[in-house]
């Protein structure tokens, strides 16, 4: 049986923190979101890529048949809530690097379930594919125009009144029996106290006092906005390793991606830009120009699942955080599955749950 209204408190406008706040005012509660509005957030810089493939192994991403191709409709439902276009399918060509990549593609092209994922890539069917090139096209991909939407949901709370900009304070926090209290700077005094609060801070987890025990590896990354006219707009994804995506601008793709292990720098180098801008020349034989350069940092977590769940000793204060870079399709999924857990106890995936970590930790 569901709980009455809440009044909520999520620090965190990220991909997490934004769909979950749609989700609970959708079910009714008073949400109250929270944000710093950082510009190299991993959010913020995030390509929204949508792909049910791992390439390394060529094998399904996990839970893909909890995702795809539902993800379209999720998205698609807010886009019409907000009156907005930023969720887009796009055909996706991978191709490959050497005779070796094409043999494992296609090995398991035939097999079950990858066969409902993938298909040859014919001559003829993309302009980059020639005789001495072999491709394959990945189904049910495509982007979520990922700021764009956090803009939409960010304008959404802020005609209720329910949008906070600022830096979140722990110390500031006060902690009570069932509820807590937190000022906001807005003029009803009730408006500081709150039944619930959800930290959905991406890297800023890093110094949350109340959910340090859980295991965070920083994981920067650089995306750029690039221009290249000749490939006369090729409405689909590329890959070679690295990617090339549609952003609906004429001409105008995202390129990445590299990665920095334990780097929480945000200032693009210049050497990262000239190797990605190297690899799309290579993989479209186009001139490329770079447009616009972006690093962003996002908290990578233990064996690749987010963390999700209730503080072992606050009960109504909760996490919802380390999504990594599939975090635009799984919040489709574990969006509802924590605003369900929030609203009425719904159960949390066991893989997800961070109260497998609770035998193990002194709560603080």
């Amino acid at each position: 049986m569901a709980d009455k209204e809440k009044k909520i408190l999520i620090i965190g406008a990220g991909i997490a923190g934004s769909t979950l706040a749609m989700e609970l005012d959708a079910r009714g509660h008073l949400v109250t979101l929270f944000d710093n509005q950082f510009e190299h957030s991993s959010s913020r810089v995030a390509a929204g890529l949508l792909n049910p493939i791992v390439p390394k192994g060529v094998r399904e991403t996990w839970q893909c048949h909890n995702i795809f191709p539902h993800v379209f409709d999720y998205y698609q439902g807010w886009a019409n809530a907000l009156n907005a276009d930023f969720i887009h399918k796009y055909r996706f060509l991978n191709i490959h690097a050497n005779p070796n990549e094409t043999s494992e593609w296609n090995k398991r092209m035939v097999e079950t379930p990858m066969a409902d994922w993938l298909s040859t890539a014919n001559l003829g069917e993309h302009e980059l594919l020639h005789p001495h090139t072999s491709a394959t096209w990945v189904h049910q991909c495509g982007r979520l125009n990922v700021s764009l939407f956090l803009d939409c949901v960010k304008t959404y709370f802020q005609d209720k009144n329910r949008f906070i900009q600022g830096d979140f304070n722990h110390k500031a926090l006060v902690i009570n029996d069932s509820s807590f209290n937190y000022s906001v700077n807005t003029q009803s005094e009730s408006d500081t106290s709150f039944d619930c609060i959800v930290f959905c801070e991406g890297i800023g987890i890093m110094n949350n006092p109340f959910f340090n025990h859980l295991f965070f590896d920083p994981t920067g990354g650089d995306i750029l906005t690039v221009y290249i006219p000749e490939l006369k707009d090729q409405q689909c994804i590329i890959k070679q390793k690295q990617w090339l995506l549609p952003t609906g601008e004429p001409h105008t793709y995202l390129l990445g991606s590299n990665f920095h292990k334990n780097n929480l720098s945000t200032d693009p180098m210049e050497s990262d830009a000239a190797y990605l801008l190297k690899r799309a020349r290579e993989i479209t034989q186009c001139e490329v120009t770079l447009i616009k350069h972006q690093r962003g940092v996002r908290p990578t977590v233990q064996n690749r699942r987010p963390y999700l769940g209730s503080h072992a000793e606050h009960k109504n204060m909760y996490v919802f955080n380390g999504l990594g870079a599939k975090g635009s399709s799984l919040c489709s999924w574990l969006s509802p599955m924590m605003a369900n857990h929030i609203h009425s106890q719904g159960a949390l995936n066991e893989e997800v749950d961070i109260s497998r970590f609770n035998a193990t930790i002194d709560p603080k």
